[in-house]
């Protein structure tokens, strides 16, 4: 057995091998396109490259579409033995985050030896919003009551951005960086939809609702009182806004799971928290939105797909570890049980697989392009709904084969 894209844990696999009477290689994807130039070639041909492949959702949607993944949660292929539903093997939330057209396409493993990153919050200051004269505890209580939203987030971020040293710069921000264009979900809507019995998807973005989360994504960037100006001389990059907050001069910063732990958090002197992305006026509920679902499918080229599912439940069965994941994620977040509350309690049971990330093209269209001049100001929401909409219609028309 094959599978792409992830790491060895020797005995684990010996023990496998000699219970199936089987030999279980890995094999790191050269890929110029994220898979895409290795996965489809192998499903048109029939030629089999690996038994499962761990790709993002921008790979493996488009050949699940095509007919390319064998569904994971079909009646042969539970009855195989890939016990996709049993969460002592398979990471749940992550699993059914990825049903499309009405199947579950990938699994997700999680534990001590492989976790995967959860999307983008807001990371925030303890002290700095302490001194702005918000307690951290009654933040995490706001979540808890439903009052966490736009308004709450921008009155603090506000309050914080202070010109320190009188030359007419803040020197705290707010804001260091947003959660790069993820916002536009957090009001019970998103631009792209899918229609209830044809199943067919569809860009809505002249929602009353959308355009009240985009007009909260320009509020963020284009009041000079919450966050760094995005555009002028020596602006700093995402990684520099980044740095800013590790340095404690910003009260917020948009993060994913990397930037907790060794690589970001870690760095910083001041406590940290973690908070939803603030909800809108519509909903009544918070959500994560993930960007890259990095997951295992199991192409059509893999005919001998039976033995495939026994084993990989086999090493699901063994690395899969919800206690061990939690642990993982609790000492990223540097023990702040109520930091785990939001994303155990608040975030992942209402997480959303980023279906703008259907394809590499819908992905520079909505993030790279849309999202930004919404950031910047250089188009209303208004404006954007009718200039974008055509656009991300006709790549979801390609995408999806409709």
């Amino acid at each position: 057995m094959k599978i792409l894209k992830t790491h060895c844990f020797k005995q684990i696999y010996a023990d496998i091998e000699d219970k199936f009477d089987c030999k279980i290689t890995f094999v790191d994807l050269v890929s110029q396109d994220d898979g895409l130039d290795v996965l489809i070639p192998s499903v048109m041909s029939g030629t089999k490259v690996a038994d499962f492949y761990r790709v993002r959702q921008s790979t493996w949607i488009p050949v699940s579409v095509m007919g390319g993944l064998w569904p994971l949660d079909s009646e042969d292929m539970l009855n195989a033995g890939l016990d996709l539903f049993n969460e002592d093997n398979f990471h749940q939330y992550y699993t059914k985050m990825t049903e499309l057209n009405g199947h579950i396409w990938a699994c997700d493993i999680s534990g001590k030896y492989d976790q995967m990153a959860f999307g983008h919050v807001y990371a925030f200051n303890k002290r700095l919003v302490s001194e702005a004269g918000y307690d951290p505890d009654a933040l995490y209580q706001a979540v808890r009551d439903g009052k966490w939203d736009y308004d709450m987030f921008l009155e603090i971020a506000r309050k914080v951005s202070e010109d320190t040293d009188g030359d007419g710069v803040n020197d705290i921000w707010g804001v260091a960086l947003d959660c790069d264009g993820n916002e536009i979900w957090s009001n019970g809507t998103g631009p792209i939809l899918q229609e209830e019995g044809t199943g067919r998807w569809y860009a809505e973005l002249s929602d009353p609702k959308l355009i009240k989360s985009l007009e909260f994504m320009n509020h963020i960037s284009g009041d000079p009182q919450v966050q760094i100006p995005l555009e002028g001389e020596a602006v700093p990059g995402r990684g520099g806004r980044r740095d800013i907050f590790y340095e404690g001069r910003a009260a917020f910063a948009g993060l994913y799971g990397p930037n907790f732990g060794d690589g970001g958090t870690f760095r910083m002197t001041d406590d940290v928290g973690l908070l939803p992305i603030p909800k809108g006026p519509d909903v009544d509920h918070y959500m994560v939105n993930m960007v890259d679902v990095d997951t295992f499918v199991c192409p059509t080229s893999n005919k001998d797909w039976e033995n495939s599912a026994k084993i990989m439940n086999e090493i699901g069965m063994h690395l899969h570890d919800m206690d061990e994941f939690r642990e993982f994620i609790l000492e990223s977040l540097r023990g702040d049980e109520q930091a785990m509350e939001m994303l155990f309690d608040y975030l992942l049971p209402n997480a959303l697989m980023n279906i703008a990330k259907c394809s590499y093209d819908m992905y520079q269209l909505t993030r790279y392009d849309m999202y930004d001049k919404i950031y910047k100001g250089l188009m209303t929401p208004a404006q954007a709904a009718e200039s974008y909409e055509a656009a991300i219609q006709a790549e979801l028309d390609k995408v999806f084969r409709q």
